[in-house]
């Protein structure tokens, strides 16, 4: 099987630097732009099905993506981002001084402020990846579209060793990025990574 992880387009709360988790905002123009520039990038891809986040920003950049394809994109809520807790709809800088300035800060622990730790959205991805597996075969192409912490989540976890070997200056999923894996000798492999540049 292959996967194609996409991060949704710019978003309003992405503009203005607010948090955005399970709270929702929609794409700016230069997001739907964004979008219908990887889904340019990616009409040579044969897409057999597609999946998204529930929140609107991902099934509208899955939707965008996918314009001109006869796929349906099924939403399945455990592909939302990362829960901030008490930090959703805050500015990004009250978010990284008060829970804490790392380089990888969006996995960091947010349970204790009323949200989740990297853990339980690495859970919930891979009890999605059950139903993926079930609904689609090992020749299928499938995109999923998500968010920036979740998608970075759970592409470390099937294929961090490959993903530092190929390419080892990705560290974050920017808005329209997309990720391509692969199955190969019982694991996924990363194969391509597209971002596009507006």
């Amino acid at each position: 099987m292959r996967l194609i992880l996409v991060r949704h387009g710019e978003t309003w709360f992405n503009h203005v630097g607010l948090t955005q988790g399970w709270c929702d905002s929609p794409l700016t123009e230069k997001g739907q732009a964004q979008a219908r520039r990887l889904g340019e990038l990616l009409e040579d891809i044969k897409i057999d099905a597609a999946y998204s986040s529930s929140s609107e920003r991902a099934y509208d950049t899955a939707c965008i993506v996918l314009e001109g394809r006869n796929i349906a994109v099924e939403r399945d809520r455990r592909l939302k981002e990362l829960h901030f807790g008490k930090f959703e709809g805050f500015p990004n800088s009250f978010r990284i001084d008060f829970a804490g300035n790392k380089k990888n800060r969006m996995e960091l622990g947010y349970r204790k402020y009323g949200g989740e730790d990297p853990a339980d959205v690495i859970s919930r991805e891979m009890d999605f990846l059950e139903r993926v597996s079930n609904e689609n075969t090992a020749e299928s192409t499938v995109l999923i579209a998500g968010h920036g912490a979740s998608l970075r989540m759970l592409l470390f976890h099937l294929a961090e060793e490959s993903l530092r070997k190929h390419f080892p200056e990705f560290e974050f999923f920017h808005n329209a990025t997309a990720v391509l894996l692969s199955w190969e000798n019982g694991s996924f492999e990363a194969e391509r990574i597209i971002e596009v540049e507006l």
